[in-house]
């Protein structure tokens, strides 16, 4: 991942937030508007399936009311028991009775009335009369006897008539005289299966579902095929699936899965079990699912595209301030970012353009401070010539003298020697402080031979600098411009000379202090100036060999432009000059 480019980089943090959670944001509406489907086909088929329960067990229990009307008849009872008349009469007149009975309840197929002669009461309607009403009345008497006056619910059988075969389901009563209770007949009201046919139909026609009835002994009472009608089935495996009063599952028949409810009626113990293909249920989510799949597909391409175009729009900047930086590398500091806009990559050129102008800056800078350098090192090459040759002089003026027993001329000139050796080192090289201290004392012994010891050099303790390296001549120049210049011609007095140092952080500082005449005011304007600017110093401010100005600049040259000198006089009391240095521990 660190290796791969920018682009690259912002393309894959694209794809993680924007097109993955579009992505699963399609993804989980799909599943949560299957679920949605499932859960409400399901609530749909269940109500259907109570529905359809509930209704036909009020449609069998208006056939059951239409069953007692004879009950309360008095004088339909009265017809069933008169004997004097003519069957074809009492015909008649029962026919008027049923008449009345099957305009109480639609859909109901026959209404048959049978006397204790098992005589036959009928009307003859639309669908016919069953052929078979010799065998089923007297099964009908016995099991309305039996019931001891209550209904009997028969399920589905097939019914022959002179039209064609069909089904029905029948409820049969025994009637009983009003005033003594005594069984009198036999009321059987037959309901064609086109009842039930009419209760599932919407959700045959609209949900492609199935219905299949059961009675309580798993006789099919109903399937929407029609093949298996009055076939019992205790060993289907619906049947064995659908325990209990309710409920659902999942079934594949036939390698078509179905979503199986099913519900019992309390009132007759019949159960429906409907049976709706998934594929079907699914079929509106499907839809949706493609919908939201291409939709989804569209916006992710969208999204990648803009990912894309934002990706190179974002990085082109970037690409181009990375070849200006290439050249730069190379060594090619004249180019430049062309600054088009305010927002970060602007900022970054706009940062990248003055990098580039700081760097010829300093880079000139360099060149100018080396060249001083050279510069400074080629005039202290220059003046240690004359040393080095009076220091060889010497050292052979001071062998003569000791021969010649002259002590004190001898030990004059081996101190000029000593400073003469202390001069003539490396200017690139260091010296250590106590070295420098060592030299300003053998300076001082020279000039009080010469002027009658007129200087005191006052020197704070300085045990823990003795080792500290310095750069050589920092101090012994300072002293010396003190001496020159310091002192009248004529004056005898005693001039004192202390030097003090302070060491704050990382800045070491030395105090050299002198009870001189001092500068004048033009005079130590000038010098300052010249220490501001590092304008080399002439021969005239060149009296000691290096002078103030040199020290200064080959301080700053090799410390940097923090560090030097400063000055501060007043004429006639005195002169200070403060020496600063870097100091690591």
């Amino acid at each position: 991942m660190s290796n791969l480019s920018m682009e690259k980089k912002l393309i894959i943090v694209f794809v993680f937030l924007i097109i993955l959670p579009i992505m699963l944001t399609g993804y989980i509406s799909y599943q949560n508007y299957s679920k949605s489907i499932k859960k409400n086909t399901g609530l749909y088929a269940t109500q259907l399936t109570n529905n359809i329960t509930n209704r036909l067990d009020d449609y069998i229990g208006d056939m059951e009311q239409i069953s007692q009307i004879p009950l309360y008849l008095t004088s339909l009872q009265q017809l069933l028991e008169d004997k004097s008349q003519s069957l074809t009469a009492k015909q008649v007149e029962m026919e008027n009775y049923i008449r009345i009975m099957n305009n109480i309840k639609r859909g109901t197929n026959s209404i048959y009335i049978f006397d204790n002669d098992n005589n036959k009461y009928y009307m003859i309607v639309s669908g016919g009369v069953r052929t078979d009403l010799a065998e089923r009345s007297d099964q009908w008497k016995r099991l309305a006897r039996d019931a001891g006056g209550k209904s009997i619910f028969l399920s589905t059988q097939q019914v022959a008539n002179w039209q064609t075969g069909k089904f029905a389901f029948t409820v049969i009563r025994d009637i009983r005289d009003f005033y003594t209770q005594e069984p009198i007949g036999t009321i059987a009201v037959d309901a064609n299966i086109s009842v039930i046919q009419n209760l599932v139909r919407d959700l045959e026609t609209a949900g492609n579902g199935k219905v299949l009835m059961i009675d309580q002994n798993d006789h099919v009472i109903y399937d929407t095929e029609q093949q298996r009608m009055t076939e019992r089935i205790s060993d289907d495996p619906l049947v064995k699936l659908a325990a209990g009063t309710s409920g659902d599952f999942i079934k594949e028949i036939n390698g078509v899965k179905y979503l199986c409810i099913y519900s019992q009626s309390l009132k007759t113990g019949w159960k429906t079990i409907i049976r709706i293909p998934l594929d079907q249920m699914m079929k509106e989510a499907m839809q949706t699912q493609n919908i939201t799949l291409l939709v989804t597909c569209l916006v992710v391409s969208f999204a990648l595209f803009v990912s894309i175009l934002l990706s190179f729009a974002l990085t082109k900047p970037m690409k181009r301030l990375m070849r200006l930086m290439k050249k730069a590398e190379n060594g090619d500091l004249d180019v430049s970012y062309p600054v088009q806009t305010r927002d970060e990559a602007g900022r970054l050129g706009m940062h990248f353009n003055s990098m580039l102008e700081r760097m010829k800056e300093l880079i000139g800078q360099v060149y100018y401070i080396e060249g001083r350098k050279k510069e400074a090192e080629l005039s202290a090459l220059q003046n240690q010539i004359n040393p080095h040759f009076l220091y060889n002089t010497l050292e052979t003026i001071r062998m003569t003298a000791e021969i010649n027993d002259d002590e004190e001329t001898a030990e004059m000139i081996a101190a000029l020697g000593k400073l003469f050796r202390h001069s003539t080192k490396s200017t690139n090289g260091v010296v250590t402080l106590g070295q420098e201290f060592e030299h300003l004392e053998t300076y001082i012994q020279i000039v009080n031979y010469r002027y009658h010891n007129k200087f005191t050099l006052h020197l704070e303790a300085m045990q823990m600098l003795q080792h500290y390296p310095v750069i050589p001549l920092i101090l012994q120049p300072i002293i010396e411009n003190t001496v020159v210049h310091g002192q009248t011609e004529a004056g005898n007095e005693t001039i004192d000379i202390h030097i003090c140092y302070e060491i704050s952080g990382h800045i070491l500082t030395f105090y050299i202090r002198d009870n001189g005449i001092g500068i004048r005011q033009e005079r130590l304007n000038m010098l300052h100036e010249r220490l501001l600017s590092g304008i080399n110093p002439d021969k005239e401010e060149s009296t000691t060999g290096i002078g103030l100005l040199n020290v200064d600049e080959r301080l700053k040259l090799h410390y940097g432009p923090a560090y030097g000198l400063e000055l501060a006089s007043q004429e006639g009391e005195g002169t200070v000059v403060t020496l600063t240095l870097p100091y690591n521990l």
